[in-house]
Parts: C-alpha cells; sequence; structure tokens
C-alpha cells in the first residue's frame, strides 16, 4: 500500500493495536496522522495477507512526527513498577501447594485421554496384523 500524493510513511507496525497508539500519540502533540493497513485485519485476520500497518502524515510535518514518535521520553516509573510486579512469578517460586495442584489437574485431565489414545492404538495395531 502506498500513501497518497504529498503523504509520508513515518513508521509501521505489526499490529493495529500499535498504530493506534502512535496515532494518539501524534495527536496528543497536534499532529494529524492516518493509519492504513488492511481493513480486514479487526474482522477476518485469517484473510490478511499484508499484516504492516504504516502511519501516515503530510509531507511537511515529518520530521516533527519522528521526533515526536521516537525521541527518548522520561521513563514511566508507575508502568515499570507495574511491570515488575506482573513479571515476577516463575511456576518454580509459587507455593507448593499450587505447583502439585496444577500437576494433579494436569494428570486429571490429560492422564484419562491419553490411556484411552494408548489402547484405541493397541486395538487398531492388533487388528492391522493378526
Amino acid at each position: 500500500m502506498r500513501p497518497l500524493p504529498g503523504r509520508s510513511i513515518v513508521a509501521e507496525f505489526g499490529a493495529q493495536f500499535d498504530a493506534d497508539v502512535a496515532k494518539a500519540r501524534l495527536a496528543e502533540a497536534g499532529l494529524e496522522s492516518v493509519v492504513m493497513g488492511d481493513p480486514a485485519a479487526s474482522v477476518a485476520p485469517h484473510h490478511v495477507t499484508e499484516r504492516v500497518f504504516q502511519l501516515v502524515v503530510m509531507d511537511e510535518i515529518v520530521d516533527h512526527a519522528r521526533s515526536v514518535l521516537f525521541d527518548d521520553r522520561p521513563p514511566d516509573h508507575e508502568a515499570e513498577t507495574l511491570d515488575a510486579a506482573f513479571h515476577t512469578h516463575r511456576f518454580a517460586d509459587r507455593p507448593l501447594w499450587i505447583r502439585r495442584t496444577t500437576v494433579l489437574l494436569i494428570v486429571t485431565f490429560v492422564g484419562p485421554i491419553a490411556i484411552a489414545a494408548f489402547l484405541h492404538l493397541l486395538w487398531l495395531t492388533r487388528g492391522l496384523f493378526p
């Protein structure tokens, strides 16, 4: 996809959400922009062939838009704190009762299916090779 004459691509994103966030950052700075992408991405993502979303602005404001998007911003300490709190728990760090309950649930649901599949395989091989 190519933008109209007089417009340039500022950035490309792999997800529409990321492109929309960048568009909102530009709008916050008072710059008008458009997200170009396959319209089927939100309705039928399995039909999308090109999964790139482009952020397009007018040629006159390309440099300003890039500076708004890509210049270093001060770190967001609240977001870093939330990320650290959310991503610190490994499975091995969880209490013993949670680990044992998880294993028990997996064995409870997967065990009978695995046993039935094994018995079915034995039954099939006996029928094929008498």
